[in-house]
């Protein structure tokens, strides 16, 4: 992809050319290089049924139209948007691919200390943030072809996401949940899904709407004769009951 349309196209899109990271990353993801080509497959089939639906057009209005519509002018008519239809598929068919292009580009995914974002979309910029207090359930999915390539999506609801929200790819259900955020087509979901649930664990609501963090401290060594080892409280509990068993032995003493 050259550097001069590319260039063109993001200040046309006015999409920022570098990463607006929010404060307090942790860690940053990217979409696998194999999510490309999946996108590019979807958009190959979809491409396919449009070419297939402008052929069918085309032996539909040469053939009857012009039996259907008996005026001096049809056949011309016809044709010119005809061919007005296949220059603007063969215009949109190159255009389509390099703004998936752009948008694997320009998608990541980052964690912070405190909540995870999702950036992505390029015609329609989608930024989606969450909370780790409020997460609530982390799943992978993977449908055939992800397997084949050997990418998943993370898929990451929060309060009120319910069993009604969507699944699939973003270009077949554009209308997701807004309960959910996916770090879509990664070549490590269980790195991603561990990386989350530990900054969940460490951020649990308390029930007063302020995260607490689970601190976690090693075990004190002790030492075998020094104070506050298991020897040394023998010792003392021995002295103890020596002195106590002297006070008793005193008072039956007539």
């Amino acid at each position: 992809m050259a550097d001069v349309p590319h260039a063109w196209l993001l200040r046309w899109l006015k999409v920022p050319s570098e990463r607006q990271l929010p404060e307090g990353t942790v860690r940053v993801f990217n979409a696998a290089p194999a999510y490309l080509n999946y996108r590019r497959a979807l958009l190959a089939l979809k491409q396919v049924g449009v070419l297939a639906g402008t052929v069918v057009g085309w032996l539909f209005i040469s053939r009857w139209v012009p039996m259907i519509l008996d005026f001096p002018y049809t056949r011309p008519v016809m044709y010119a948007l005809e061919a007005f239809v296949w220059v603007g598929y063969l215009v949109m068919f190159p255009v389509s691919f390099f703004v998936i292009r752009l948008d694997y580009e320009l998608r990541w995914y980052a964690l912070t200390d405190r909540s995870l974002r999702v950036h992505e979309g390029i015609m329609a910029l989608r930024e989606k943030t969450m909370t780790f207090a409020n997460i609530q359930q982390i799943s992978i999915q993977q449908n055939p072809l992800q397997r084949l390539l050997g990418i998943a999506d993370v898929k990451v609801e929060t309060a009120g996401g319910g069993s009604g929200s969507h699944g699939g790819d973003a270009d077949l259900n554009p209308a997701e949940h807004l309960h959910e955020a996916r770090f879509r087509g990664v070549s490590d979901p269980e790195a991603i899904r561990d990386a989350i649930l530990e900054r969940v664990r460490m951020h649990r609501d308390t029930g007063l709407g302020e995260p607490t963090e689970l601190v976690t401290r090693p075990p004190e060594s002790a030492s075998v004769a020094g104070t506050g080892s298991p020897v040394a409280a023998a010792k003392e509990l021995l002295t103890e009951v020596r002195e106590l068993r002297g006070a008793l032995a005193s008072r039956r003493a007539p």
